[in-house]
């Protein structure tokens, strides 16, 4: 089912933790616009279908090299947007995160966060 998604993220939670049973050993959780959760785990190595799409939650995975700059991101950036989005037979999958124009040379500090 095709769907496609840029919704800001409005929170996070993030998990670091050690595990037998689990092929990932952090994660974020994001609470995004509209009321919608997403689990971003980070595996050493995602599968092909590293999209789930539920009512309100919602998973994706991404490999676990991407879990600093995506924290880098969450904190040091605002807005956050969060982006996803499958379709097309064979289905095409996306997932990224962005932020909004800044200025050259802004630094750390956002003027409007």
């Amino acid at each position: 089912m095709p769907f496609v998604w840029n919704k800001e993220v409005t929170s996070y939670e993030v998990d670091v933790f050690a595990s037998s049973t689990l092929n990932y050993d952090r994660s974020i959780r994001l609470a995004l616009d509209g009321g919608d959760t997403v689990s971003v785990k980070f595996p050493g190595s995602p599968p092909g279908d590293f999209v789930s799409i539920g009512s309100s939650f919602h998973q994706v995975e991404l490999a676990s090299h991407k879990f600093d700059e995506v924290y880098h991101l969450l904190q040091t950036e605002k807005p956050v947007y969060f982006t996803a989005y499958e379709t097309g037979s064979p289905a095409i999958r996306f997932v990224g995160f962005s932020t909004s124009t800044e200025s050259v040379g802004e630094g750390f500090v956002d003027s409007d966060a």
